[in-house]
C-alpha cells in the first residue's frame, strides 16, 4: 500500500510539473522572435533640399524580416549603426523619403535606378510581421560625413541593425557585407535596374 501511495505521489508531481512546463512553453513561444536580414546597403549621396539640409551620405538598406513565432509584431522604427573600423557610429533614419518617387545612383560600373521607390519602402504597406509572411523593403539612413569615409574599404564594414516594435522591444542584429545575398536576388525582390555604363 505504501508503494502505491508513493507511486500516486510521484505521478501527481509529474503531472503538475508537466502542466507548469506546458505553461512555461506557451509563455515563451507567445513572445515574438524576429530575425532580421540585411540584403544590401547601397551607399550613395543624396541632395533633397525639401528633406535634408545640404548633401548627405545615404545608406539605402534593404531589410528582410521574419517572425519565427505564431503572433503578429508591429514595427515602430529602425536604427542602423556602421563600423568602418573605428567602432560603431549611429546613422540617422531618413524620414520623408516617401516623397521621392524614383531613386537613382551612379556607381563606377552601373547606373542604378529604383522605379516606384515609394511603394518599395518597408513601411509602405503598414502591416505587421506575421509568422510565415516576411516583411521586406527599403529603409533609408543618412550621415553628414562624406561618402568617402564609408566606401574606401566597404567589404570590411559592419552594420548593427535594431528593430523596435510597438512595445519598445528591441531586436538587434550585426551583419557584414559578406553575408549579403547576390545583387541579382535583390534585383528580383526590389525591382532595381542595373544599367552598365559605357
Amino acid at each position: 500500500m505504501e508503494k502505491f501511495n508513493i507511486a500516486i505521489l510521484l505521478l501527481s508531481i509529474l503531472v503538475a510539473l508537466s502542466g507548469w512546463a506546458t505553461l512555461g512553453y506557451q509563455v515563451l513561444t507567445s513572445k515574438p522572435k524576429l530575425i532580421g536580414r540585411v540584403f544590401n546597403v547601397i551607399i550613395g549621396e543624396i541632395a533633397e533640399p525639401e528633406i535634408f539640409n545640404g548633401h548627405h551620405t545615404s545608406f539605402l538598406t534593404y531589410l528582410y524580416i521574419i517572425n519565427e513565432r505564431k503572433n503578429s509584431v508591429h514595427i515602430l522604427d529602425y536604427e542602423l549603426e556602421i563600423d568602418v573600423g573605428n567602432g560603431f557610429e549611429r546613422l540617422y533614419r531618413a524620414y520623408g523619403v516617401q516623397n521621392i518617387q524614383n531613386w537613382g545612383f551612379l556607381s563606377d560600373k552601373y547606373q542604378i535606378s529604383i522605379p516606384d521607390f515609394t511603394n518599395k519602402l518597408i513601411y509602405a504597406e503598414n502591416r505587421p510581421v506575421e509568422y510565415g509572411t516576411p516583411l521586406h523593403g527599403f529603409v533609408v539612413f543618412t550621415s553628414e560625413h562624406p561618402k568617402s569615409d564609408y566606401v574606401s574599404n566597404m567589404e570590411n564594414n559592419k552594420y548593427r541593425l535594431t528593430i523596435i516594435d510597438a512595445f519598445q522591444n528591441k531586436y538587434v542584429f550585426t551583419v557584414s557585407p559578406d553575408t549579403f545575398p547576390s545583387l541579382f536576388l535583390l534585383q528580383d525582390l526590389a525591382g532595381i535596374n542595373f544599367t552598365p555604363l559605357n
